[in-house]
């Protein structure tokens, strides 16, 4: 059901709707002595696909929610980020020319709004759409700069961290629960 309703996606009058079902965003940050990654791996997440090939996407994760394998850091991460006052990071954006089924993989760019320690940035996010049956895979990356953020940039030896923070995800959608079952007449 759910890959005919995507074949069937551009003759609808009404958005189609994605979630998110699985995937992972990770940050990778850099100190003149090493490279610190966390991972978080309980992203949630939504799509609107407009019949005119357009898009609208929301993700969000707790930042309370990345691991980087040292639990202290963690901890030093979510004070700098002031995870108390806003405990979500999200992305927030649209996109044009998604028409369902992809013939192939389509490389976009999704023009976003990153929301993070209490404060909004625009963002360029480079995307590579796939289908996979009824699923939409993307897979992007790209960077923040911590400053313009007002993250207090962790230090080692009196050395801070790179003013630069990678962010990089894979995300897979699928129909929602409403797009997948339609409501009977």
């Amino acid at each position: 059901m759910g890959l005919a309703l995507l074949s069937a996606a551009p003759a609808l009058a009404q958005p189609v709707m994605l979630d998110a079902k699985e995937g992972q965003l990770k940050y990778t940050l850099v100190h003149k002595l090493h490279e610190v990654s966390g991972v978080c791996k309980t992203v949630e997440g939504k799509a609107a696909l407009t019949p005119d090939g357009g898009a609208k996407v929301q993700v969000r994760a707790k930042v309370a929610c990345f691991d980087s394998g040292n639990s202290n850091r963690d901890v030093h991460m979510r004070e700098v980020t002031r995870e108390a006052l806003y405990p979500l990071v999200s992305v927030k954006g649209t996109l044009a020319g998604l028409k369902l089924p992809l013939a192939a993989p389509l490389q976009t760019t999704l023009a976003a709004t990153v929301e993070f320690n209490g404060n909004k940035q625009p963002v360029q996010v480079p995307v590579t759409l796939t289908s996979e049956g009824a699923k939409l895979r993307a897979v992007f990356k790209f960077d923040i700069s911590l400053d313009a953020f007002q993250v207090e940039r962790p230090e080692l030896l009196l050395v801070k961290v790179d003013d630069k923070l990678v962010i990089e995800g894979e995300l897979t959608f699928e129909p929602g629960e409403a797009a997948a079952a339609p409501a009977a007449k």
